[in-house]
């Protein structure tokens, strides 16, 4: 199966580090940008909660999401906890963008 994926983190930050992981986030995105197959990255933030981060990463095809947990995704997520330990949580989804013209929504 191929197809867009969006890699979906949304990670839960006390908001006493919130301001540090935001520099080092960005710093991690962009390696995250440098593994084969992922095209863009996005954070957005909870506009009820700031605490609440949410990250999309858009790779070419599931094989390159594949390849990214076969490989560096542990040392990926461990350098996270490694600097924020249990001041920091974070959940992942894996979703197939929807290739049919018809569900897709533009602004003309």
């Amino acid at each position: 199966m191929s197809g867009l994926i969006l890699y979906e983190v949304v990670i839960i930050v006390a908001p006493e580090i919130r301001a540090d992981y935001l520099v080092w986030l960005h710093a991690h995105m962009d390696k995250m940008l440098t593994f084969d197959g992922f095209d863009a990255a996005e954070v957005f933030v909870n506009s009820e909660d700031e605490n609440e981060i949410t990250c999309h990463y858009r790779l070419r095809g599931i094989a390159a999401m594949q390849a990214y947990l076969a490989g560096p995704a542990r040392e990926m997520r461990a350098d996270g906890v490694n600097r924020f330990g249990d001041k920091m949580s974070a959940t992942r989804r894996i979703l197939r963008i929807q290739q049919n013209p018809f569900l897709r929504a533009t602004k003309t």
